[in-house]
């Protein structure tokens, strides 16, 4: 066999060498004596978990679809001999369908040993076929816009709220997949029978009847959680649904959102149910009192906390059960996780039981509530870090604010965790030192405080800005010994040179920078409306004066579909130029290049969608740069709605880079290749071409589209370029 390894080329002009990244782990991070193997991975909040085998390469790999944002994860399973690891992909949601939301998860639905995604549609579920292999990679097709089934009569949408997940599962055992979900009320728990076995005798379609409105013959209270066995209504005694209408009082008792998890549970042939409720963070389980091949015989018991055996599941808010391996024994254990956004518990959220017995007959034994995260560095919701010398001892240290983060009971609370430096200036090593710096969760000082850090009475040391929701910024001295670090509270409201508090239009997110260069640190202010106020330092060294310039410097504005645009801004100086970061609500980072500050500048905007990170940061997207290590490469820190940071380092000629032309996300595989590659993720007409390294031109393709296929047989191995275009703006691709 042989292999042909493609080298893409950006782009025919020079690139800015300096902002090209790679993700990174090189940092390490040690929190509670442990070395944190995920410490950049990002956090997790309302994850939900299913597993796929993203690479083809016979492992089932971790798929995690986090509902906070629309984020998608893959951490692919790793073998070294006898041992297994998971390890995050950072660029793999590339290779997923655009625009997912709401639920993700993942099914073999025609039994072709490659599972296939099923995801939110309008009021119901659509599916995506997985067409990839080992060759071609990971490529999908849309089955339809949504699935539909026959209600006895008419064929509808069918139905699930867009607050459940429901149930995949085949429940009769033909081996096609069917469906339970609750109808529209939500009181009664729908089997949609798939019809493939019956009509074909295969199980590659997804055609379906409503074969039972009151699967296990109970009733779902409509204002608790509550559990009504061998309900005498109508619905659970009728068999199928004659009239799918809502009736008219259905719609003002609708129940808010439930969690189904289907499963045997005692090995006896029928499917038993894991419940999670929309306002609760218990589980249910309800045990099925019949035998095969009975498919809709009644639930005869409930246990209201699950798993009674270990410690029961209470996970804040809306629980939702996994039922996957995520320890490589081949035996399914649980994962429990809130599933209500933004009211959830954010930094433990998420329930690990380990399955002592058999897949058959499981025993789920509790093991940490923190699987995955407690190995990264995770601070609630909204994250965003500040690299800066905070105790003055030469060495950078890490700043992690948030928007917030949970307090029981339904309570939020604003931190800022401080990881310091115990390393050297050229092999740093970040100790998690306070996770609650200040004490400032129990501060009363509001949320989002967001620290900007610089030495505003000129004795050395670095005094500390917040900003709060309310818009204003909070002022701390830094009154530390060299054995204690110490900040004493100045003021809640920092004033003007006219004795004013300064404000912003709620959510401040201050910087101190020399903007001007004069040698004094003026402010710069983000905000909620996603513009930068400019406040000139008009006083001295040791006694600044802030003075009002401009409510829009460079005419930055980062709203996006909406009012709202929580800018982040991070100035920063490479090589004698000064560059912008703003971090948005939407995600992306925005990018501006070579800011002077003559008067009434308009800034040059590089990129919107700085390295096209915003699929991965999915919103509250922050950025600063620093090189902790000092060795001529910079890093990039990001920090997003998850609560984590993601690092990545300055590689020339890396995977992530900002070109002057117009940024695609697109990818090359496989790479290498034994014969032919396939380009996916372009936009636009594009021509396309392959040199070898002598420079030598091979071939040329014309109007080449995504998704197409370029057949390299008759190339011998070697190493080749490929270059792509649009006459005068350039691209650049990222392998």
């Amino acid at each position: 066999m042989k292999w042909l390894i493609i080298v893409i080329v950006l782009n025919t002009m020079p690139l800015s060498a300096q902002f090209q990244f790679n993700f990174s782990n090189a940092i390490q991070v040690i929190s509670d004596g442990q070395i944190l193997d995920k410490a950049w991975d990002g956090g997790l909040n309302t994850p939900q978990f299913s597993t796929l085998d993203y690479n083809y390469d016979g492992l089932d790999d971790l798929l995690i679809f986090d509902r906070s944002a629309n984020q998608l994860r893959v951490y692919k399973a790793i073998q070294n001999g006898a041992n297994f690891s998971y390890e995050l992909d950072p660029r793999a949601h590339l290779f997923f369908p655009p625009n997912l939301t709401y639920r993700l998860t993942t099914f073999d639905y025609d039994q072709d040993g490659k599972k296939d995604l099923f995801c939110y549609a309008v009021g119901g579920i659509m599916a995506y076929r997985n067409v990839g292999s080992a060759s071609s990679g990971l490529q999908w097709q849309a089955y339809s816009p949504y699935l539909v089934s026959d209600y006895e009569g008419p064929v509808l949408n069918l139905y699930i709220s867009g607050a459940d997940i429901p149930a995949l599962v085949d429940v009769e055992g033909d081996g096609d997949m069917d469906i339970l979900t609750y109808h529209i009320s939500g009181e009664y728990l729908q089997y949609h029978q798939n019809q493939s076995q019956e009509l074909y005798g295969h199980s590659d379609s997804l055609i379906f009847v409503l074969k039972n409105r009151c699967w296990g013959k109970y009733r779902e209270d409509v204002t608790s959680n509550s559990l009504f066995l061998n309900d005498s209504s109508p619905y659970c005694n009728e068999g199928n649904v004659s009239n799918p209408e809502l009736k008219p009082n259905e719609a003002a008792k609708a129940h808010a959102g439930s969690t189904v998890l289907a499963l045997d549970l005692d090995n006896s042939g029928v499917l038993d149910l894991v419940l999670g409720d929309v306002a609760y963070g218990n589980l249910i389980r309800l045990m099925n009192g019949g035998t095969a091949p009975n498919t809709n015989s009644p639930m005869v018991s409930a246990d209201y906390n699950f798993p009674s055996n270990s410690i029961a599941a209470n996970v804040q808010l809306f629980a939702a059960a996994y039922f996957l391996d995520v320890d490589f024994d081949s035996n399914k254990d649980l994962i429990v996780a809130p599933n209500a956004n933004n009211v959830s518990e954010n930094e433990n959220s998420v329930w690990y039981y380990k399955n002592l017995g058999t897949n058959q007959a499981p025993t789920f034994v509790f093991q940490e509530n923190d699987f995955l995260q407690q190995e990264m560095i995770d601070h609630g919701f909204g994250s965003v870090p500040l690299v800066v010398d905070l105790n003055a001892d030469g060495l950078l240290d890490l700043l992690v604010a948030n928007f917030f983060a949970y307090q029981p009971v339904l309570d939020k609370v604003s931190r800022i965790a401080y990881y310091q430096n115990m390393g050297t200036n050229v092999s740093p090593e970040l100790l998690l030192i306070d996770e609650d710096l200040l004490n400032l969760s129990s501060a009363n000082l509001g949320l989002r405080l967001l620290p900007a850090v610089g030495d505003l009475n000129g004795d050395g040391m670095p005094d500390l800005l917040l900003g709060n929701d309310l818009g204003q910024i909070i002022y701390f001295l830094n009154s530390s010994t060299p054995t204690n670090l110490s900040f004493q509270l100045q003021t809640t409201a920092l004033v003007d040179q006219n004795n004013t508090p300064i404000q912003v239009p709620l959510f401040s997110a201050p910087q101190l920078f020399d903007y001007n260069a004069d040698g004094l640190l003026d402010l710069l202010i983000g905000h909620k409306g996603g513009t930068i106020y400019y406040y000139q330092n008009t006083g001295s060294i040791s006694a600044p004066q802030f003075s009002l310039v401009t409510t829009n410097l460079g005419g930055v504005s980062v709203q996006s579909n909406g009012p709202d645009g929580f800018s982040v801004p991070h100035f920063f100086q490479y090589q004698d130029t000064t560059y912008l970061f703003v971090g948005a609500l939407d995600g992306r980072i925005h990018f501006y290049d070579s800011i002077s500050v003559a008067a009434n500048q308009i800034f040059h905007e590089r990129s919107e969608d700085f390295l096209g990170l915003s699929a991965q940061i999915g919103a509250y997207a922050s950025a600063c740069v620093a090189n902790l290590d000092n060795d001529a490469h910079l890093e990039l820190y990001v920090g997003q709605d998850l609560g984590g940071v993601f690092l990545l380092e300055n590689e020339p000629g890396s995977d992530l880079s900002a070109s002057v032309g117009q940024v695609m996300k697109c990818v090359i595989y496989p790479n290498p290749t034994n014969g032919s590659i396939r380009i996916k993720g372009i936009t636009g007409q594009l021509s396309a071409a392959i040199y070898d390294l002598t420079g030598q031109h091979l071939m040329a393709f014309d109007a080449i589209t995504d998704g197409q296929t370029f057949d390299l047989a008759h190339l011998s191995a070697g190493t080749y370029l490929f270059v792509l275009a649009n006459g005068q703006t350039t691209l650049f691709c990222k392998e």
